[in-house]
C-alpha cells in the first residue's frame, strides 16, 4: 500500500507543490486517521470480548457512544492540527494559498475517511470475531496501510474537484 501511496503522491507533484501546506500536514493527517482507527478497532474488539456489543451488524447505544466520542476526538485533533500547520507554515514562510478551501478539503477528507473506516472496521471486526479470530491481529495492520493510501488519494481527488 505504501508503494501505491508514494506513486500516487509522486505522480501528482504539481498539485501538491501548488498547495505546499498540504505537504506539511499530510503526514499528520495519515497518522490521525490511522491512530483513531486503531483506537476504534481496539474498542470494538474489547466490546465484543466483554459482551457489551453483540456480534451482529446492528446499531447499538455502545456503538453510537464510540462513534460520537471518536468523532469529537477527531474534530478537536483536526482543529489543533490545522492551527499548528498554518502557524508553522506562516512562521517558515510557506505560501498559504486559499486557506478556507484547503481547510475545507482537509476536514471533508478526514470526516469521509472516518465514516468509511468506522463502517468498514465495524463490519470487519464482527466478521472476524465470528470466525473465532482476534480482530486486532488482522485489522490494525490493514487499517494503517489503508489510511496511508486513502488519505492522500482523497485529498488529491478533492483538490482536483474543488479547484
Amino acid at each position: 500500500m505504501g508503494l501505491f501511496s508514494g506513486t500516487l503522491l509522486s505522480n501528482n507533484k504539481e498539485i501538491l507543490y501548488t498547495f505546499p501546506i498540504i505537504l506539511l500536514v499530510l503526514p499528520s493527517l495519515n497518522s490521525l486517521i490511522g491512530d483513531i482507527s486503531t483506537v476504534l478497532i481496539s474498542r470494538l474488539t474489547s466490546h465484543l470480548y466483554l459482551g457489551t456489543l453483540s456480534p451482529k451488524i446492528q446499531v447499538s447505544d455502545r456503538l453510537k457512544q464510540d462513534f460520537y466520542g471518536l468523532l469529537m476526538t477527531i474534530l478537536l485533533s483536526l482543529v489543533a492540527l490545522i492551527s499548528l500547520g498554518y502557524l508553522f507554515g506562516s512562521a517558515t514562510g510557506i505560501e498559504i494559498v486559499n486557506p478556507l478551501l484547503i481547510i475545507s478539503i482537509i476536514i471533508i477528507t478526514i470526516l469521509i475517511l472516518f465514516g468509511l473506516m468506522f463502517v468498514l472496521l465495524f463490519i470487519s471486526s464482527i466478521f472476524i470475531f465470528k470466525k473465532g479470530k482476534d480482530p486486532n491481529n488482522f485489522l490494525i495492520p490493514m487499517v494503517t496501510s489503508l489510511a496511508d493510501l486513502l488519505t492522500p488519494m482523497l485529498i488529491l481527488i478533492f483538490i482536483q474537484i474543488f479547484i
